[in-house]
């Protein structure tokens, strides 16, 4: 059990213990994944993003920081709930919602209906009428236009980059890294594909699209990514099969994304691809 003068790596797991210290007593994943979100809505500091999931708004991160602090004993999960151990002192007095439950997913849902476009218990919780309601949420987000996207995860927490995704009802999501491995939580390709699937997003990688690491390494100015990126953009006939892959999806998806890390699309060669794309299709295009 950790010693009073010891604390939790991050800032975000620091404030997570003092919450659930605060809470003062067991508290179930769902409910302590639903306090946290309204608290972090209501306050200009939050330390977690959500994405609408199968029980309302969920994140991955907390889900995980609960798991690290079970680990390290700051928290220890049972049957009844997840409950704080030892003796970390609460730093601050946080806002905590008093509902529990059934009340506290209905309060959460009706605040927010953003986030019950992926639930699958909405039939359980309001009636018919209320239900319809929160399915129209879902149909407003809905677009026609075909577009090919491109998006870099360089800044953004894995909920801010799946929420992105779903705003723009973006159907498939095409990874274009050489090697689709990352130290950001969320973004290597087994966990990546796994948590975009659930949302409803087609994950396909295309590692033979990337550029090889070794020739990322050594580039340090705009002059050197330019002279990358000509030299990649000549291997591109030669990829046909790939680059035709992503334009049949395209045509039957409609909304498409390349991704891979950067932040800035002319830093990357995702963007030599679309535009490789664009002339040679006519289509139409956005960076994100």
């Amino acid at each position: 059990m950790p010693n009073i003068s010891e604390q939790p790596t991050y800032k975000r797991q620091r404030f997570l213990l003092a919450f659930i210290r605060q809470i003062n007593e067991a508290v179930t994943a769902t409910d302590l994944q639903k306090l946290v979100f309204l608290y972090s809505m209501n306050e200009s500091e939050h330390y977690y993003d959500f994405i609408p999931y199968a029980y309302g708004p969920y994140s991955y991160q907390l889900a995980e920081d609960v798991d690290v602090l079970c680990r390290d004993h700051f928290l220890e999960k049972k049957a009844y709930g997840i409950y704080a151990v030892g003796n970390y002192q609460v730093p601050f007095s946080y806002t905590i919602a008093q509902e529990r439950g059934r009340k506290l997913l209905r309060r959460t849902y009706r605040e927010y209906p953003y986030y019950t476009i992926n639930s699958s218990i909405l039939s359980s919780l309001f009636n018919k009428e209320e239900e319809a309601l929160f399915r129209q949420e879902r149909e407003k987000l809905h677009q026609e236009q075909q577009v090919l996207f491109t998006i870099g995860y360089e800044g953004k927490s894995l909920e801010q980059f799946i929420n992105e995704l779903i705003q723009q009802d973006i159907r498939v999501l095409c990874d274009v890294r050489k090697n689709p491995l990352s130290r950001k939580f969320g973004f290597s390709k087994s966990k990546l594909e796994h948590i975009v699937e659930k949302v409803g997003i087609q994950y396909i990688g295309i590692p033979d699209l990337g550029i090889d690491s070794e020739k990322r390494a050594s580039l340090e100015s705009p002059e050197d990514y330019r002279i990358l990126f000509i030299s990649y953009r000549t291997t591109l006939p030669s990829k046909t099969q790939f680059l035709d892959q992503i334009y049949d999806l395209l045509i039957s998806k409609m909304r498409v994304a390349l991704m891979c890390y950067e932040k800035e699309p002319e830093m990357c060669h995702r963007s030599v691809i679309r535009n490789y794309i664009v002339e040679k299709y006519n289509i139409r295009s956005q960076d994100l």
